[in-house]
Protein backbone atom coordinates (compact mmCIF):
# COMPACT_ATOMS: atom_id res chain seq x y z
CA UNK A 1 0.00 0.00 0.00
CA UNK A 2 1.46 3.29 -1.16
CA UNK A 3 1.61 6.39 1.27
CA UNK A 4 -1.70 8.67 1.07
CA UNK A 5 -4.24 11.05 2.51
CA UNK A 6 -7.66 10.49 2.82
CA UNK A 7 -9.63 13.13 0.56
CA UNK A 8 -10.17 16.21 2.71
CA UNK A 9 -13.80 17.01 1.49
CA UNK A 10 -15.01 13.36 3.90
CA UNK A 11 -13.85 15.15 7.02
CA UNK A 12 -16.33 15.39 9.29
CA UNK A 13 -13.83 16.11 12.17
CA UNK A 14 -10.87 18.62 11.70
CA UNK A 15 -8.13 16.68 13.48
CA UNK A 16 -5.64 14.63 11.35
CA UNK A 17 -4.02 11.64 12.71
CA UNK A 18 -0.69 9.67 11.10
CA UNK A 19 -1.39 6.29 11.10
CA UNK A 20 2.94 4.29 11.04
CA UNK A 21 2.35 0.51 10.18
CA UNK A 22 4.79 -1.80 8.40
CA UNK A 23 1.89 -3.76 7.75
CA UNK A 24 -0.86 -2.11 5.24
CA UNK A 25 -3.43 -4.41 6.36
CA UNK A 26 -3.42 -3.01 9.79
CA UNK A 27 -3.49 0.36 8.40
CA UNK A 28 -7.04 -0.29 6.56
CA UNK A 29 -8.33 -1.50 9.49
CA UNK A 30 -7.76 1.65 11.71
CA UNK A 31 -8.62 3.64 8.95
CA UNK A 32 -12.27 2.29 8.51
CA UNK A 33 -12.53 2.79 12.19
CA UNK A 34 -11.31 6.41 11.78
CA UNK A 35 -12.47 7.34 8.05
CA UNK A 36 -14.19 10.70 9.58
CA UNK A 37 -10.47 12.13 10.38
CA UNK A 38 -8.60 13.63 8.23
CA UNK A 39 -5.76 10.79 7.88
CA UNK A 40 -1.82 10.22 6.40
CA UNK A 41 -0.06 6.77 6.34
CA UNK A 42 3.53 5.48 6.27
CA UNK A 43 4.31 2.18 6.08
CA UNK A 44 7.90 2.75 7.29
CA UNK A 45 9.67 5.04 10.02
CA UNK A 46 12.02 7.60 7.56
CA UNK A 47 8.80 8.40 5.56
CA UNK A 48 6.72 8.90 9.23
CA UNK A 49 9.14 11.31 10.28
CA UNK A 50 8.69 13.15 6.72
CA UNK A 51 5.06 13.43 7.09
CA UNK A 52 4.98 14.17 10.47
CA UNK A 53 7.21 17.31 10.02
CA UNK A 54 5.72 18.37 6.28
CA UNK A 55 1.63 18.01 7.55
CA UNK A 56 1.70 18.54 11.29
CA UNK A 57 -0.69 15.90 11.93
CA UNK A 58 -2.36 16.41 15.65
CA UNK A 59 -1.65 12.95 16.71
CA UNK A 60 0.21 10.02 15.62
CA UNK A 61 -0.64 6.06 16.04
CA UNK A 62 2.55 4.50 15.93
CA UNK A 63 2.96 0.57 15.33
CA UNK A 64 6.17 -0.64 17.71
CA UNK A 65 7.22 -3.75 15.49
CA UNK A 66 8.41 -2.24 11.87
CA UNK A 67 11.77 -3.21 10.39
CA UNK A 68 14.87 -1.04 10.02
CA UNK A 69 13.59 1.16 12.80
CA UNK A 70 10.98 0.35 15.25
CA UNK A 71 8.31 2.53 16.51
CA UNK A 72 10.64 3.60 19.43
CA UNK A 73 13.22 4.83 17.29
CA UNK A 74 10.85 6.69 15.56
CA UNK A 75 8.66 7.98 18.64
CA UNK A 76 12.63 9.52 19.72
CA UNK A 77 13.19 10.98 17.18
CA UNK A 78 10.02 12.94 16.73
CA UNK A 79 10.73 14.23 19.93
CA UNK A 80 14.22 15.77 18.68
CA UNK A 81 12.87 17.61 16.36
CA UNK A 82 11.56 20.64 17.33
CA UNK A 83 8.88 20.98 14.59
CA UNK A 84 7.27 17.93 16.17
CA UNK A 85 8.13 17.47 19.35
CA UNK A 86 4.90 18.21 20.16
CA UNK A 87 2.48 15.86 18.27
CA UNK A 88 1.40 13.06 20.55
CA UNK A 89 1.87 9.45 19.84
CA UNK A 90 0.01 6.44 20.60
CA UNK A 91 1.86 2.96 20.53
CA UNK A 92 -0.48 0.29 18.62
CA UNK A 93 1.33 -2.63 19.73
CA UNK A 94 0.74 -6.14 20.53
CA UNK A 95 3.00 -6.32 23.33
CA UNK A 96 2.15 -5.32 26.46
CA UNK A 97 5.09 -6.44 28.79
CA UNK A 98 5.57 -3.23 31.43
CA UNK A 99 8.92 -3.06 30.33
CA UNK A 100 8.04 -2.33 27.03
CA UNK A 101 5.22 0.08 28.14
CA UNK A 102 7.83 2.27 30.14
CA UNK A 103 10.42 2.57 27.03
CA UNK A 104 7.62 3.54 25.11
CA UNK A 105 6.36 6.08 27.78
CA UNK A 106 10.52 6.98 27.90
CA UNK A 107 10.70 7.83 24.37
CA UNK A 108 7.83 10.24 24.32
CA UNK A 109 4.89 8.57 23.92
CA UNK A 110 1.40 9.20 25.49
CA UNK A 111 -0.48 5.94 25.52
CA UNK A 112 -0.65 2.40 24.54
CA UNK A 113 -3.43 0.58 22.43
CA UNK A 114 -3.55 -2.90 22.51
CA UNK A 115 -4.24 -5.43 19.58
CA UNK A 116 -6.62 -6.54 18.53
CA UNK A 117 -7.86 -2.88 18.55
CA UNK A 118 -11.77 -2.46 19.89
CA UNK A 119 -12.88 0.53 17.41
CA UNK A 120 -14.54 1.62 19.99
CA UNK A 121 -12.06 2.00 22.25
CA UNK A 122 -9.86 3.20 19.92
CA UNK A 123 -11.74 6.66 18.54
CA UNK A 124 -13.01 7.04 22.73
CA UNK A 125 -9.04 7.36 23.77
CA UNK A 126 -7.77 9.37 20.63
CA UNK A 127 -11.06 12.17 21.38
CA UNK A 128 -9.59 12.50 25.06
CA UNK A 129 -5.99 13.10 23.55
CA UNK A 130 -6.88 15.33 20.68
CA UNK A 131 -8.91 17.23 23.60
CA UNK A 132 -6.36 17.63 25.87
CA UNK A 133 -3.57 18.74 22.89
CA UNK A 134 -6.29 21.24 21.52
CA UNK A 135 -6.61 22.67 25.18
CA UNK A 136 -2.45 22.35 25.55
CA UNK A 137 -2.48 24.42 22.12
CA UNK A 138 -5.12 27.06 23.36
CA UNK A 139 -3.11 27.55 26.94
CA UNK A 140 0.30 27.84 24.69
CA UNK A 141 -0.72 30.11 22.24
CA UNK A 142 -2.36 32.05 25.00
CA UNK A 143 0.71 32.11 27.00
CA UNK A 144 2.61 33.05 24.01
CA UNK A 145 0.12 36.25 23.78
CA UNK A 146 0.83 37.23 27.05
CA UNK A 147 4.88 37.43 26.69
CA UNK A 148 4.43 39.47 23.73
CA UNK A 149 1.62 41.83 25.17
CA UNK A 150 4.26 41.46 28.43
CA UNK A 151 7.77 42.35 26.14
CA UNK A 152 6.13 45.24 24.18
CA UNK A 153 4.27 46.38 27.80
CA UNK A 154 8.15 46.71 28.89
CA UNK A 155 9.55 48.22 26.11
CA UNK A 156 7.24 51.06 26.87
CA UNK A 157 7.69 51.08 30.15
CA UNK A 158 11.21 52.01 29.77
CA UNK A 159 10.39 54.61 26.94
CA UNK A 160 8.25 55.94 29.32
CA UNK A 161 11.39 55.84 32.07
CA UNK A 162 13.50 57.37 29.54
CA UNK A 163 10.69 60.58 28.76
CA UNK A 164 10.59 61.01 32.09
CA UNK A 165 14.83 61.19 32.39
CA UNK A 166 14.15 63.27 29.17
CA UNK A 167 11.26 65.53 30.88
CA UNK A 168 13.81 66.26 33.79
CA UNK A 169 16.82 66.93 31.94
CA UNK A 170 14.36 69.79 29.89
CA UNK A 171 12.97 71.20 32.53
CA UNK A 172 16.81 71.90 33.76
CA UNK A 173 18.10 73.14 30.76
CA UNK A 174 15.08 75.16 30.31
CA UNK A 175 15.73 76.81 33.95
CA UNK A 176 19.22 77.39 32.99
CA UNK A 177 18.37 78.64 29.69
CA UNK A 178 15.92 80.88 30.90
CA UNK A 179 18.27 83.83 32.90
CA UNK A 180 20.88 84.17 30.74
CA UNK A 181 18.39 84.65 27.44
CA UNK A 182 17.02 87.29 29.31
CA UNK A 183 20.19 88.42 29.61
CA UNK A 184 20.81 88.71 26.16
CA UNK A 185 17.58 90.46 25.20
CA UNK A 186 18.10 93.08 27.31
CA UNK A 187 21.50 94.00 26.40
CA UNK A 188 19.89 93.78 22.25
CA UNK A 189 17.01 96.31 23.47
CA UNK A 190 20.05 98.60 24.68
CA UNK A 191 21.86 98.33 21.35
CA UNK A 192 18.62 98.97 19.40
CA UNK A 193 17.44 101.64 21.95
CA UNK A 194 21.15 103.60 20.28
CA UNK A 195 20.38 102.83 16.80
CA UNK A 196 18.58 105.17 14.11
CA UNK A 197 14.81 103.61 13.77
CA UNK A 198 14.63 102.34 10.68
CA UNK A 199 18.81 101.77 9.88
CA UNK A 200 20.20 98.03 8.89
CA UNK A 201 21.68 97.38 12.02
CA UNK A 202 18.39 98.30 13.32
CA UNK A 203 16.42 96.07 11.91
CA UNK A 204 19.11 93.12 12.35
CA UNK A 205 19.07 93.87 16.48
CA UNK A 206 15.19 93.86 15.94
CA UNK A 207 14.98 90.55 14.58
CA UNK A 208 17.48 89.13 17.15
CA UNK A 209 15.48 90.50 19.75
CA UNK A 210 12.31 88.51 18.27
CA UNK A 211 14.14 85.57 17.99
CA UNK A 212 15.13 85.57 21.95
CA UNK A 213 11.21 86.18 22.43
CA UNK A 214 10.64 83.28 20.06
CA UNK A 215 13.01 81.36 22.59
CA UNK A 216 11.49 82.51 25.56
CA UNK A 217 8.45 81.46 24.09
CA UNK A 218 9.45 77.86 23.29
CA UNK A 219 11.29 77.44 27.11
CA UNK A 220 8.26 77.93 28.93
CA UNK A 221 6.15 75.83 26.69
CA UNK A 222 9.12 73.22 27.42
CA UNK A 223 8.93 73.81 31.33
CA UNK A 224 4.89 73.01 30.94
CA UNK A 225 5.47 69.89 29.10
CA UNK A 226 8.07 68.63 31.43
CA UNK A 227 6.29 68.59 34.46
CA UNK A 228 4.34 66.10 36.30
CA UNK A 229 0.97 65.33 35.33
CA UNK A 230 -1.49 66.93 37.75
CA UNK A 231 -3.96 64.58 36.95
CA UNK A 232 -6.61 67.57 37.84
CA UNK A 233 -9.63 68.86 35.72
CA UNK A 234 -10.32 72.76 35.23
CA UNK A 235 -11.59 74.61 32.68
CA UNK A 236 -9.13 74.39 29.51
CA UNK A 237 -9.73 76.39 26.06
CA UNK A 238 -8.45 73.26 23.38
CA UNK A 239 -7.42 76.26 20.93
CA UNK A 240 -4.50 77.48 23.45
CA UNK A 241 -3.35 73.84 23.71
CA UNK A 242 -3.08 73.14 20.15
CA UNK A 243 -1.10 76.71 19.63
CA UNK A 244 1.26 75.42 22.44
CA UNK A 245 1.32 72.12 20.56
CA UNK A 246 2.19 73.82 17.62
CA UNK A 247 5.21 75.98 18.92
CA UNK A 248 7.14 72.32 19.55
CA UNK A 249 6.04 70.08 16.45
CA UNK A 250 6.56 73.13 14.37
CA UNK A 251 9.45 72.74 13.19
CA UNK A 252 9.56 69.07 13.16
CA UNK A 253 6.80 69.16 10.85
CA UNK A 254 8.59 71.73 8.77
CA UNK A 255 11.36 69.78 8.09
CA UNK A 256 8.90 66.70 6.89
CA UNK A 257 7.47 69.01 4.56
CA UNK A 258 3.99 69.57 6.47
CA UNK A 259 2.15 72.61 6.11
CA UNK A 260 -0.49 73.23 9.02
CA UNK A 261 -3.30 74.91 8.49
CA UNK A 262 -5.20 75.96 11.74
CA UNK A 263 -8.55 77.44 11.70
CA UNK A 264 -9.81 78.28 15.53
CA UNK A 265 -13.42 78.06 16.14
CA UNK A 266 -15.23 80.14 18.45
CA UNK A 267 -15.37 77.27 21.12
CA UNK A 268 -16.42 76.71 24.94
CA UNK A 269 -13.64 75.78 26.83
CA UNK A 270 -13.94 71.90 28.22
CA UNK A 271 -13.44 70.13 31.36
CA UNK A 272 -9.94 68.71 31.09
CA UNK A 273 -6.20 68.24 32.62
CA UNK A 274 -4.53 70.31 30.65
CA UNK A 275 -1.22 68.23 29.87
CA UNK A 276 -2.95 65.02 29.19
CA UNK A 277 -4.83 67.01 26.43
CA UNK A 278 -1.79 68.47 25.35
CA UNK A 279 -0.69 64.26 25.20
CA UNK A 280 -3.33 63.49 22.80
CA UNK A 281 -2.61 66.99 20.43
CA UNK A 282 1.21 65.86 20.32
CA UNK A 283 0.43 62.38 19.34
CA UNK A 284 -2.33 63.24 16.87
CA UNK A 285 0.10 66.09 15.44
CA UNK A 286 2.81 64.01 14.93
CA UNK A 287 1.23 60.94 13.39
CA UNK A 288 -0.41 62.91 10.57
CA UNK A 289 3.02 64.32 10.45
CA UNK A 290 4.60 60.85 10.11
CA UNK A 291 1.87 59.60 7.73
CA UNK A 292 3.03 62.15 5.08
CA UNK A 293 6.69 61.34 4.92
CA UNK A 294 8.57 61.96 3.03
CA UNK A 295 6.75 63.51 0.37
CA UNK A 296 4.94 65.96 2.84
CA UNK A 297 1.42 67.81 2.71
CA UNK A 298 -0.83 70.19 4.47
CA UNK A 299 -2.33 69.00 7.92
CA UNK A 300 -5.44 70.76 8.57
CA UNK A 301 -6.20 71.46 12.13
CA UNK A 302 -9.67 72.77 12.69
CA UNK A 303 -11.87 73.68 16.00
CA UNK A 304 -15.53 74.76 16.44
CA UNK A 305 -18.70 73.41 18.43
CA UNK A 306 -21.67 71.99 17.63
CA UNK A 307 -24.42 70.80 20.05
CA UNK A 308 -22.61 71.30 23.38
CA UNK A 309 -19.72 69.20 21.86
CA UNK A 310 -16.26 70.88 21.41
CA UNK A 311 -14.95 69.34 18.00
CA UNK A 312 -11.22 69.11 16.93
CA UNK A 313 -10.72 67.67 13.63
CA UNK A 314 -7.06 66.74 12.34
CA UNK A 315 -6.78 65.92 8.90
CA UNK A 316 -3.71 64.84 6.92
CA UNK A 317 -3.40 63.99 2.84
CA UNK A 318 -0.80 61.48 3.76
CA UNK A 319 -0.76 57.54 3.27
CA UNK A 320 -3.98 56.64 4.89
CA UNK A 321 -4.75 53.49 6.42
CA UNK A 322 -5.99 50.44 4.96
CA UNK A 323 -9.85 49.67 5.47
CA UNK A 324 -9.30 46.74 7.48
CA UNK A 325 -6.87 47.95 9.45
CA UNK A 326 -9.20 51.00 10.68
CA UNK A 327 -10.83 48.94 13.35
CA UNK A 328 -7.26 48.45 15.47
CA UNK A 329 -6.19 51.90 15.00
CA UNK A 330 -6.86 52.58 18.94
CA UNK A 331 -5.63 49.00 19.93
CA UNK A 332 -2.97 48.83 22.30
CA UNK A 333 0.56 47.79 20.47
CA UNK A 334 -1.64 48.36 16.92
CA UNK A 335 1.47 50.13 14.91
CA UNK A 336 1.22 50.88 10.81
CA UNK A 337 5.14 52.08 11.54
CA UNK A 338 8.14 50.11 10.86
CA UNK A 339 9.89 47.71 13.94
CA UNK A 340 11.26 50.49 16.61
CA UNK A 341 9.73 53.55 14.98
CA UNK A 342 6.82 53.63 17.04
CA UNK A 343 5.23 51.35 20.17
CA UNK A 344 1.75 51.25 19.03
CA UNK A 345 0.34 52.60 22.27
CA UNK A 346 0.25 56.73 20.86
CA UNK A 347 -3.16 55.97 19.53
CA UNK A 348 -4.25 53.45 22.31
CA UNK A 349 -3.57 56.26 24.88
CA UNK A 350 -4.78 59.48 23.35
CA UNK A 351 -8.50 56.83 23.32
CA UNK A 352 -8.22 56.15 27.01
CA UNK A 353 -7.85 59.71 27.89
CA UNK A 354 -10.46 60.98 26.02
CA UNK A 355 -12.79 58.55 27.44
CA UNK A 356 -11.82 59.49 30.88
CA UNK A 357 -12.79 62.90 29.72
CA UNK A 358 -16.31 61.92 29.16
CA UNK A 359 -15.36 62.08 25.00
CA UNK A 360 -15.20 60.35 21.90
CA UNK A 361 -12.45 59.97 19.31
CA UNK A 362 -13.07 58.27 15.74
CA UNK A 363 -11.10 58.22 12.18
CA UNK A 364 -12.23 57.89 8.53
CA UNK A 365 -9.25 57.27 6.05
CA UNK A 366 -8.80 56.11 2.71
CA UNK A 367 -5.92 54.46 1.47
CA UNK A 368 -3.53 56.73 -0.18
CA UNK A 369 -5.90 59.80 0.23
CA UNK A 370 -5.04 60.63 3.87
CA UNK A 371 -7.16 60.44 7.73
CA UNK A 372 -9.17 62.61 9.37
CA UNK A 373 -9.21 62.20 13.37
CA UNK A 374 -11.95 63.97 15.22
CA UNK A 375 -12.26 64.62 18.63
CA UNK A 376 -15.45 65.68 20.26
CA UNK A 377 -15.57 66.61 23.97
CA UNK A 378 -18.35 67.63 25.83
CA UNK A 379 -18.54 71.91 26.69
CA UNK A 380 -18.48 73.05 30.51
CA UNK A 381 -21.90 73.41 31.48
CA UNK A 382 -23.28 75.44 34.67
CA UNK A 383 -23.37 72.01 36.77
CA UNK A 384 -19.88 70.87 36.07
CA UNK A 385 -17.51 69.57 38.41
CA UNK A 386 -14.04 70.11 37.80
CA UNK A 387 -12.55 66.72 38.84
CA UNK A 388 -12.35 63.33 37.33
CA UNK A 389 -15.49 61.81 39.05
CA UNK A 390 -17.57 64.42 37.39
Amino acid sequence: MVDQTKDESSNVEEHSILIVDDLSSNIKLLARYLEDYKLYFALEGERALAIAEEYQPDIILLDVMMPEMDGYEVCRRLKENSKTVDIPVVFVTARSRDDEEEEGLQAGAIDFIAKPVNGAVLRARLRSHLELKEHRDNLTGLLQRREEELGATYQQLLHSEKLSEIGKLTSSISHEFSSPLLGIEQILKGFLADEEPGSAKSELLDVCVSECVRLRELIRTLQKFGRRSTAVFAPTDLNHIISDVLKLSSKHLERQGVNVVFTQGNISKVNAVEDQMKQVMFNLFTNAGDAMVPEGGILTIVTHEQDGQVLLMVQDNGCGIPHDKLGSVFAPFYTTKEAGEGTGLGLSNCYGIIIRHHGMIHVESEEGRGSLFTVELPCITDDDSFNESK
